[in-house]
């Protein structure tokens, strides 16, 4: 991983709710100064090889303002072209609005923010148009216990110390499970995440961070929304699991329902576990010992 920002890539289909992404990026513009590659591509036989004017006017008022931003445009699908741009210029970033042209069920909910993040090796910062961005002072990561989701801490840590952020490390504590043996009532007891928090937050502590832990009892996306309402949360930081992604951890689930309706941009990181490595190095020929 490099040491901070040094490119983002923003795709935009031209509307103006892919370009609620401009907004989210410009925390990370202000601390980083990076260059920030707007991207554009050309899907179909209709195409005119010409950027709407929308973008270039875009591009034109981030270079006015003192941004390092230009222009790419590239033919195809634009899933395969957004991995392909960023893979071919050590991009540390992409940032992807939740609606463009086609609204969030092309660009979320089985399109191209899925297919990116089911392959991209770099993580995504994701935003709705209706999100209002602010200075990033209070960080919010979404943890479940597992050392894949603390994957996501170096990025939270590095970002906090940069902007001057404060971490609040969230755990959702599960409601009680009652069930029957037999004919007998059986009930389970929340196991208390707050031991565990407050252990990562021991360490994001020695390494320079401002930490919390809050662990609010309830079901993960509605506590975890409430949570993000009611602090007025700048970030949200958390992982997705495996090469499926979305596909697998997103749609009709937790993260889902966070993307749809979180009050602030989502930081996400796709980790793969070990035996996924394993599965797609056999997959593309590659010796593993």
């Amino acid at each position: 991983m490099r040491e901070g920002y040094r490119k983002i890539l923003v795709p935009t289909d031209g509307s103006l709710g892919s370009e609620a992404a401009f907004s989210a990026i410009m925390p990370l513009v202000r601390a980083f100064s990076p260059e920030v590659a707007v991207l554009h591509v050309f899907e179909g036989p209709e195409a005119t090889f010409l950027p709407p004017e929308r973008i270039s006017t875009t591009c034109a008022a981030l270079r006015s303002a003192g941004v390092n931003a230009y222009l790419e445009l590239r033919e195809g699908a634009p899933a395969r072209e957004i991995l392909l741009a960023a893979s071919g210029k050590n991009v540390d970033l992409i940032a992807l609005s939740t609606q463009g042209r086609g609204g969030v069920a092309r660009w979320v909910a089985g399109s191209v923010a899925e297919e990116v993040l089911r392959q991209a090796d770099v993580p995504l910062l994701i935003t709705r148009p209706s999100t209002l961005v602010h200075d990033w002072k209070t960080i919010v990561i979404a943890l479940d216990g597992s050392a894949r989701a603390e994957e996501i801490l170096p990025d939270a840590v590095r970002l906090a110390r940069t902007v001057g952020a404060t971490l609040q490390v969230l755990q959702v504590a599960l409601p009680i499970v009652a069930g029957v043996i037999g004919s007998i009532p059986v009930s389970l007891p929340i196991e208390d995440p707050m031991p565990y928090l407050k252990r990562v937050v021991a360490r994001l502590e020695a390494q320079g961070a401002r930490a919390t832990a809050v662990a609010p009892e309830g079901t993960p996306q509605k506590e975890i929304l409430r949570h993000l309402k009611d602090t007025g949360a700048s970030l949200l930081c958390m992982t997705t699991h495996g090469r499926s992604g979305l596909s697998r951890l997103l749609l009709g689930s937790v993260a889902e329902q966070i993307l749809r309706h979180s009050p602030c941009p989502v930081y996400l990181r796709r980790t793969v576990s070990t035996e996924e490595h394993v599965e797609a190095a056999v997959a593309h020929g590659i010796a593993v010992y």
